[in-house]
């Protein structure tokens, strides 16, 4: 099973996120900013309510560290794709962005893609 491990401060936000993948092959864990986990996943979902948020800070801290700056990162927001694309992560090829309110087939056909399995 693929681990993914959502990261959102709303916790209704990454249940949410989370039920799109039941019954999948992955094993979905929900984190806060501040409770990431310990074993590193296959694949981050970061849903992003705002920039400069504790989310954005996840994802500048991941591609920061040598471990982490390669673990694909589904990016899922409702904030205008211009905004997204103006940050300095946004083209990195391991980085994807899906439009909430996410559609289920879009999150899993992405997670596929970042992970080469699409």
């Amino acid at each position: 099973m693929v681990e993914i491990a959502i990261v959102s401060t709303d916790g209704a936000t990454g249940q949410r996120l989370a039920a799109l993948l039941a019954n999948l092959d992955f094993r979905v864990t929900v984190y806060t900013p501040d409770t990431l986990p310990a074993e590193l996943p296959a694949l981050f979902i970061v849903a992003m309510p705002a920039l400069a948020s504790p989310e954005e800070q996840v994802i500048e801290r991941l591609r920061a560290d040598e471990a982490t700056a390669n673990i694909p990162i589904v990016i899922a927001s409702a904030l205008p794709m211009n905004e997204l694309q103006s940050v300095p992560y946004a083209s990195d090829w391991t980085i994807a962005i899906v439009p909430e309110p996410v559609e289920a087939h879009v999150l899993v056909d992405t997670i596929n893609f970042l992970l080469g399995k699409g």
